[in-house]
């Protein structure tokens, strides 16, 4: 079995046991996830107020069985930090809108809300301090296993080609979501931190905020 086809066989495992689930066990470790998620996320903006621009978090619209992480996103409106999350474009990248409330969001061509047409692009990819990214898996190692699109891979290229530093790469997870190895080929990235309800695994570089 060739890395394609372990990871679409590990996908297909991972959004079975997701979906197992009860909708009231997701709900319940979903606002676990999110308290200790959010935590984390304000240390690290918190950080970031001496600068002489907004914190500025990315994140994304959850999807069908995934950690709801909107109330993320509402916390970080409260604390006014910037919020920005993605709309896949035709040329299959993705580009940043900045979202202030539900009302810069729509129904888009998947069902998934994503920024109303007028939303504010945001282009300077130096002024993100805090990526939150989705996936199906994840491994102790800080592996993820994404839905196989390649977006976020190629997102994080961009930091690579242009020589710029990544920003903080963070998880949420439910704990059933880790398992032994992600496959990594190379073009995947790895976080600097994973928080399940259940525990936090942070690599060794990102103790100290960079």
């Amino acid at each position: 079995m060739n890395i394609k086809e372990w990871k679409i066989e590990l996908r297909r495992r991972a959004e079975a046991q997701r979906n197992s689930m009860t909708p009231t066990e997701r709900s319940i470790k979903s606002a676990r996830i999110n308290e200790l998620m959010f935590r984390r996320i304000n240390e690290v903006l918190e950080s970031r107020t001496k600068l002489s621009r907004k914190p500025t978090l990315f994140t994304y619209m959850p999807i069908k069985s995934e950690v709801d992480v909107t109330p993320i996103m509402e916390a970080c409106w409260s604390h006014d930090f910037r919020v920005l999350i993605p709309k896949v474009q035709p040329e299959q990248k993705m580009k940043l809108f900045e979202i202030r409330s539900y009302a810069d969001l729509e129904k888009g061509k998947y069902g998934i809300s994503e920024p109303i047409s007028d939303s504010p692009q945001h282009v300077d990819i130096r002024h993100i301090d805090i990526a939150l990214v989705p996936g199906l898996a994840f491994d102790a190692h800080l592996g993820r296993l994404g839905y196989g699109g390649g977006y976020y891979d190629r997102f994080m290229q961009q930091y690579v080609r242009s020589g710029y530093p990544k920003p903080y790469i963070i998880a949420g997870a439910y704990d059933t979501q880790i398992i032994q190895e992600v496959p990594m080929g190379l073009f995947d990235f790895r976080l600097d931190e994973l928080i399940t309800e259940a525990r936090t695994i942070r690599a060794p570089k990102a103790t100290k905020l960079h």
